[in-house]
């Protein structure tokens, strides 16, 4: 047991070696996320203009390549869901799927470009966010207090007309238009503008009375250091917010995309535990292997695109796969153990066992579900972070933010592990059978759905969209006809599955009440 955990954690060692050294990203640190938008706005126009021209086939290929080439290869998409959010990049993923869906189904011209200027609108806008801001505040406050220098020196040197203009359009381009106002009120505070704003106003009536040249020197140059000290107050404020901005990020990553594999796993150590099976090692060892499978297929994705080879497409098909082969995993494996939810199955099975043992079969099923719960999310959770590892090159204190944030993501995943365990000694038996196979079919429908999905972005499958279906990926739910009408199948065999999986009970039940 000992061994095998200290396999795990020196894989676990291992992985994080993987992910520092994945940190060279393909996109050019250099080149601002406005500027890969710009390349997919004209991949997504040339699309168009294929379309249009009669060449269909070659204007969805051309979005393909926006969508491989760029959202995937250049990191845009992972830094989308680890900045601003999972939700928002299935929501961008989709709108590729809906441009997609109208040039594939022939719509007309009109629909075609409103349904690209969506995709392209949506692009920017993530783009805005995931750049930093054009001008640092504090650059801005020195360009404000040269620009009240020049107003000074021309007031003392007596052109007190052109002194007033140049001071007010300084304060309104630099201060007022350029947000810095704006971030002061929203990051700081009212009465921090209000200060600034009453100094203003205070030194603009200086000018227009013409006043004492020294004492109009002596406002403008408070003026320009309030602003200046604002600034650097505003600056601090921005990094603390980015700073913790950038933990939540990191502890998201790990965290949803962890939390489904550590709720299969603790769910089937638990149930091992529950029926005092001592030997654990199969599971230990299934989820070592996912963890090794995971960084193998990450390398392997972040090798092909370094070598020019668009992974992207590759990489949906994999995940598409392994979903569906969990499903089939998962449904087998949830329908054993609520075959044994009654005590009096569990012990008519172990009396067919040695010593509470569990068979190969049923062992192996369970190691593999451990198995896929791992891979399934370890290759993603790794390109996740090498993203934002790579973002963060030269950045100070970012990388420490990514790593305290997958500290308190890993603490998290250990209390809910834990907690699971605990949960699963406490409860009785038939309870917890119920609720782990229970567990097991909601994660069979979310695969399903999420399976769909990733063949939907690979191009396998030409998606129907329903408008007004929200994209809810931890749940597999995405606004497609065809992975809707999939997890309905899937909740329909779920449903029966479970109907059946109560019969022989509750015939014995009414045999039961008969015979009394």
């Amino acid at each position: 047991m000992n061994y095998i955990r200290k396999i795990i954690l020196s894989t676990l060692l291992i992985f994080a070696e993987v992910s520092f050294s994945l940190t060279a990203g393909n996109r050019d640190a250099n080149k601002a996320w406005k500027d890969v938008a710009k390349e997919m706005q004209i991949i997504i126009e040339d699309a168009y203009t294929l379309y249009i021209n009669g060449n269909a086939d070659a204007g969805y290929e051309r979005v393909n390549d926006a969508y491989f080439g760029h959202y995937e290869v250049d990191g845009f998409e992972r830094n989308t869901q680890s900045r601003i959010g999972g939700s928002r990049a299935g929501n961008v993923e989709v709108q590729f799927s809906r441009l997609k869906t109208a040039i594939r189904n022939g719509k007309t011209d009109n629909e075609v470009r409103k349904e690209a200027d969506t995709l392209i609108a949506m692009l920017f806008e993530d783009a805005e966010k995931l750049d930093p801001p054009e001008m640092e505040w504090t650059e801005l406050a020195e360009i404000i207090k040269q620009e009240f220098s020049e107003a000074a020196e021309m007031y003392l040197d007596g052109h007190v007309v052109t002194a007033e203009p140049k001071f007010r359009k300084a304060y309104a381009r630099y201060y007022g238009k350029s947000k810095f106002q704006e971030n002061v009120i929203k990051t700081l505070s009212e009465q921090k503008d209000k200060e600034i704003v009453l100094l203003y106003n205070e030194t603009k009536k200086m000018l227009l009375n013409r006043e004492e040249k020294p004492v109009v020197a002596q406002s403008l140059n408070q003026l320009s250091a309030l602003i200046s000290k604002t600034a650097d107050e505003l600056t601090r404020a921005d990094n603390r917010a980015q700073w913790w901005g950038t933990v939540l990020a990191s502890i998201m990553i790990l965290l949803r995309e962890g939390f489904e594999a550590i709720l299969i796993v603790g769910a089937i150590i638990a149930y091992l535990r529950k029926n005092e099976t001592e030997d654990l090692n199969p599971v230990y060892k299934g989820s070592l292997w996912g963890i090794i499978a995971s960084i193998i297929m990450a390398v392997i994705l972040i090798s092909l695109t370094k070598f020019g080879f668009e992974s992207g497409q590759g990489q949906e098909v994999i995940e598409g796969i392994t979903m569906f082969v969990a499903v089939a995993v998962l449904f087998y494996t949830s329908n054993w153990m609520l075959s044994k939810s009654s005590s009096a199955a569990w012990s008519s099975y172990i009396k067919g066992k040695v010593q509470n043992s569990i068979d190969k079969n049923s062992m192996f099923g369970l190691a593999f579900t451990c198995f896929l719960a791992v891979f399934r999310e370890g290759a993603e959770v790794i390109l996740f972070y090498q993203a934002m590892f790579a973002g963060s090159s030269g950045k100070p204190g970012v990388l420490s933010a990514v790593i305290l944030g997958i500290a308190i993501s890993i603490a998290l995943l250990v209390f809910v592990y834990k907690a699971i365990i605990l949960t699963g000694k406490k409860l009785p038996l038939k309870p917890f059978f119920l609720a782990t196979s229970i567990l097991m079919f909601v994660m069979v429908v979310a695969f399903v759905g999420g399976g769909i999905s990733e063949f939907v972005d690979a191009g396998w499958i030409n998606p129907r969209v329903i408008s007004g279906v929200p994209t809810i990926s931890l749940l597999g739910i995405y606004p497609y006809a065809e992975s809707l009408i999939g997890q309905g199948i899937a909740l329909l065999i779920v449903i029966l599955s479970l109907i059946l999986g109560f019969i022989p009970e509750l015939k014995k039940r009414l045999l039961h009440t008969k015979e009394c």
